[in-house]
């Protein structure tokens, strides 16, 4: 009986911590620690992991993305060994974005559909739209902006199934990516 109540009281625990990090969200969103504020759209949820990427999706993170992140000029990436260096051109950072998505072993059949300059907040960026297909089969289809300051970099993502999702929302990811800005100077 002992174990069986503790089976209880761990599971009710491990619930109460899974649904605390949700939150819904809506109307306007400052970050502080990460130099931006947004518009976010009503009746989608939010998580924040602890390295303070923004991660919000309407109906789960399987069926679309929005991802707002910011790091430090020359934070190693994930799958390149290429790095966001200080002083690159915009055109030079979503080459470099580029390298990574190509180089991550996760996706398949990885097409970059458009790379091109972009105001990002009001300043000098670039667009990225690709496709790619996951290990299940999946194709997705992602719409990248980024934006370079002189200590940092930002990201904003948009990512979901190509076929349903990715059109239906791309119109709500467009109006979070219009109302994006910087808190401070960009040259913070």
């Amino acid at each position: 009986m002992k174990i069986k109540s503790a089976l209880y009281l761990l599971f009710a625990f491990m619930l109460c911590g899974c649904v605390a990090t949700w939150v819904a969200v809506g109307g306007n969103y400052k970050s502080g620690s990460e130099n931006y504020t947004v518009e976010l759209p009503e009746g989608w949820r939010q998580y924040t992991p602890a390295n303070g990427k923004l991660l919000i999706t309407k109906d789960g993170f399987t069926l679309q993305r929005i991802q707002i992140m910011r790091a430090k000029i020359e934070t190693e990436l994930t799958h390149t060994k290429k790095k966001i260096e200080k002083g690159m051109l915009p055109q030079e950072a979503a080459e470099v974005v580029i390298d990574n998505l190509r180089s991550n072993a996760n996706i398949l059949n990885q097409d970059i559909i458009e790379n091109k300059p972009a105001q990002v907040g009001g300043h000098p960026g670039f667009k990225i739209v690709y496709a790619y297909q996951n290990k299940s089969g999946l194709n997705k289809k992602g719409v990248l902006y980024g934006l370079l300051t002189r200590n940092w970099w930002s990201e904003l993502i948009y990512e979901a199934p190509e076929r349903h999702y990715f059109p239906k929302d791309l119109h709500t990811f467009e109006k979070i990516m219009e109302t994006f800005r910087l808190i401070k100077d960009a040259a913070a």
